[in-house]
């Protein structure tokens, strides 16, 4: 009996008896359990169906649906309180191009070589199924070789020689490709300097790279230490007038997405004898954040609800605020009920840290650019929020791109977030100067998804959920996955590497995955 801990745990926890938790979790995860129905339940538990009938009942009452259908059936009375409501925006679905789909998938290649129509054709008139990208990596290897044309026959002869080589390249059935995968990243990850690299045209920023970043990868951390995006715009508006290449319509998106709080456009300065607060607003720091007076006292005077004095109802330049006055007749009390120095350096404090404008996250965005062959510009920003920079519009979101693999799984799903895994590994590992090849990579990512969300490479995720105890006992707290696994009496079958390594038999794979007998002539088999 192979019990499931977890299972277990969740069964006993709403209260059925541990006899019958025990039968349940035998090889069944809970998604297992809670399907079951009472008739089933009765023949693993050993028991009659109304017992059966009432456990059926308490697995049944504790699913997400049941527990929403009797919160629904509940009838509360709230007082309305009076709140400020945001009109939501939203967005077209994206029509997919396939076209254009197309184009972006063969940006790096050299589809207009005459070698690459030549190799093209031989592998369909052969029948051999071979990538855009193998081609290509194929041309330029002929290329460096200082060939520039082939004929059909020696184009023939490339293509079956890959087409070999590539049989040959795959993985032999039973074959250790978790030790060869670990040794082929470990190897290289030991030589790995603790470098950064200045991110290219981006002041001031730093990206973790290197031995940091890959322990980040792995260890699917909720947030990098330096997040950011790449925001590539649409070719034209809405106006069907060309955006990309317009610089200041592409400055102007990124002044609506980079934060801008109080301090970036006003020099906040604290009377403690009059206790009030005095802001001084920055004309070139208006300009460049594309804001107004008027709007910066507006946008103040709802989020901290308070009455705003000006210098010019116009044109304000300086902007006086008092705590606890929230309109102009409470100037009158004001002698009498002073604000207390503590509610002062409240709304200092407050005041400092209030957004005005843009998106959260986003501290910093630069326009980059333009690109020498297209003449498009796009947006580099330090902070990521990939949800919320897709709804604007005349960003282009089939090309935007996060460092942060856990923002893309929330937005994008499982599939995105595997794809960026790789991506992120291979290019920090390029930045290093190592090479690992790609499937190795791809192995590491797929590890990590498979369950459907991403996890970590440890005792918190793909480690520490092993099925085998050894296995998990070998990796961190031993003592605790040992204990944990006689108390419930879990056994292990010996299927893996590190579990049958410490109990000293030959591992189930390459030539341990094969046995051998003799049989002498004239025995029947």
């Amino acid at each position: 009996m192979v019990v499931k801990s977890a299972t277990k745990k969740k069964l006993m926890d709403l209260g059925i008896a541990e006899e019958y938790a025990h039968r349940l979790a035998d090889d069944r995860k809970w998604d297992d359990v809670k399907v079951l129905t009472a008739g089933e339940i009765a023949q693993i538990c050993a028991t009659d169906s109304g017992t059966a009938q009432k456990v059926s009942e308490v697995i049944q009452g504790s699913t997400k649906a049941a527990q929403k259908a009797t919160a629904t059936q509940k009838t509360l009375i709230r007082r309305r309180v009076a709140t400020r409501r945001r009109k939501k925006s939203s967005l077209p679905l994206q029509e997919y191009d396939s076209e254009d789909k197309m184009r972006q998938i063969h940006r790096d290649l050299d589809l207009e070589n005459p070698m690459f129509n030549s190799l093209s054709d031989a592998a369909a008139k052969a029948d051999i199924r071979i990538t855009p990208k193998t081609i290509n990596d194929l041309v330029n290897g002929l290329l460096s070789r200082g060939k520039k044309k082939l004929t059909a026959a020696e184009a023939r002869k490339v293509v079956t020689c890959a087409a070999s080589d590539m049989e040959m390249s795959r993985v032999d059935p039973h074959e250790a490709v978790g030790i060869t995968t670990a040794q082929s990243i470990g190897e290289p990850g030991t030589q790995m300097t603790m470098r950064t690299f200045h991110y290219a045209g981006v002041a001031t920023v730093n990206v973790t790279q290197g031995l940091p970043r890959v322990i980040e990868i792995v260890d699917a951390r909720k947030v990098p230490k330096t997040p950011t995006m790449l925001v590539y715009l649409d070719e034209n508006d809405s106006k069907k007038k060309p955006l990309r290449t317009n610089e200041k319509k592409v400055q102007a998106i990124a002044a609506a997405i980079e934060t801008t709080t109080t301090r970036d456009i006003a020099s906040i300065d604290v009377d403690v004898a009059q206790r009030h607060l005095k802001l001084e607003l920055k004309p070139s720091n208006l300009r460049l954040k594309k804001m107004n007076g008027a709007e910066v006292r507006d946008k103040l005077q709802k989020a901290l609800r308070l009455y705003i004095q000006v210098d010019d109802e116009d044109k304000p330049k300086v902007l006086t605020i008092i705590p606890g006055v929230t309109k102009e007749d409470d100037l009158a009390t004001l002698a009498s009920d002073p604000p207390t120095y503590t509610a002062l350096l409240q709304l200092e404090d407050k005041i400092k840290k209030l957004r005005l404008k843009g998106l959260p996250d986003i501290v910093r965005a630069n326009v980059q650019g333009p690109n020498k062959d297209t003449g498009e510009y796009y947006i580099a920003t330090i902070g990521s929020n990939l949800s919320k920079v897709s709804l604007f519009a005349g960003v282009d979101r089939a090309r935007t791109y996060t460092n942060n693999i856990n923002e893309i799984y929330q937005y994008l799903g499982v599939e995105a977030a595997r794809q960026a895994i790789v991506n992120e590994m291979k290019d920090t590992l390029e930045g290093a100067g190592l090479e690992v090849d790609t499937r190795h990579l791809i192995t590491v990512a797929d590890v990590m998804t498979s369950e459907g969300q991403v996890r970590a490479i440890g005792r918190h995720g793909v480690s520490g959920t092993k099925h085998s105890i050894l296995a998990r006992s070998a990796f961190e707290v031993s003592v605790n996955h040992l204990l944990r696994a006689g108390i419930i009496g879990e056994r292990d079958h010996l299927r893996g590497v590190t579990e049958n390594i410490i109990v000293g038999q030959p591992v189930a794979l390459g030539t341990g995955s094969v046995d051998l007998y003799y049989i002498p002539e004239g025995v029947d088999a």
